[in-house]
């Protein structure tokens, strides 16, 4: 398969119509959209995307307004798009609930990085029921018996977070996961895509990505393109720049 290039912005930063703009305008570029649903205490995040979801809850980025912006763009866009946010976010309006609305915002699933499995059954099977995909992380330290049931969930792909930290750029990709990844494909080779996250920020890191992964999620690197002192243009061509330079490897 070709090798995948996906990218995660905060919705609401530095506004709610910047940040759909900015996601609209990169879509041609990208091979996935990651929208960012802001949540106050966000414990896998790192500065960059923290900053961003405190920025965006001041803004006043609502629920109903990601769920009203993410139809919009799905609907102008043939990319996959995903929900990226906490569980919190989840139980507050109802799983079900949420999970319907995503379904109606033609979204293709859920990134949720604070449930663990032993706890999502119960959102996996709504999930499963309307259509959606559940996304599970792995790390370098999930052991052979827990990767088997994340593989068993039959999702679009697997999140493979590259470090045991929060997100951020960082100068090269753990070696270690790159092993770990080639190891997991071996043993599940009918299993799902791996996508690489955490830490790629270059077109060197995408290359090490690369070879054992199947994909790659950037974040805190496009995040940091993002000025709020200029203007969306401005903002957009940095971003397209930005990406291009990422895949030339």
């Amino acid at each position: 398969m070709d090798k995948k290039f996906i990218v995660y912005l905060t919705a609401g930063y530095p506004g709610i119509e910047d940040s759909f703009y900015f996601m609209r305008g990169i879509s041609d570029l990208v091979d996935g959209i990651e929208i960012g649903i802001p949540f106050s205490d966000p414990l896998a995040d790192g500065p960059v995307i923290h900053q961003a979801s405190s920025y965006a809850l001041a803004n006043g980025m609502k629920i109903k307004d990601v769920f009203e912006k993410a139809k919009a763009l799905t609907s102008n866009t043939d990319k996959p798009v995903y929900f990226m946010t906490y569980y919190n976010i989840l139980f507050n309006r109802g799983i079900e609930r949420f999970v319907r609305d995503a379904k109606n915002c033609a979204v293709r699933g859920l990134i949720i990085p604070d449930c663990p499995l032993d706890e999502a059954e119960g959102a996996i099977n709504l999930c499963r029921r309307h259509g959606l995909s559940w996304v599970p992380f792995i790390t370098p330290t999930t052991d052979d018996k827990r990767a088997k049931r994340l593989f068993q969930i039959r999702s679009d792909f697997i999140y493979y977070v590259s470090v045991t930290g929060i997100t951020g750029a960082r100068p090269s990709v753990n070696k270690r996961a790159l092993e770990h990844i080639a190891e997991l494909k071996r043993r599940n080779p009918n299993g799902p895509p791996i996508f690489l996250g955490f830490g790629i920020s270059s077109p060197e890191t995408v290359k090490q990505a690369y070879k054992s992964a199947d994909g790659v999620i950037v974040g805190s690197a496009l995040m940091k393109e993002i000025d709020v002192n200029k203007d969306k243009k401005w903002n957009l061509d940095k971003l397209r720049e930005k990406i291009r330079w990422m895949r030339q490897s």
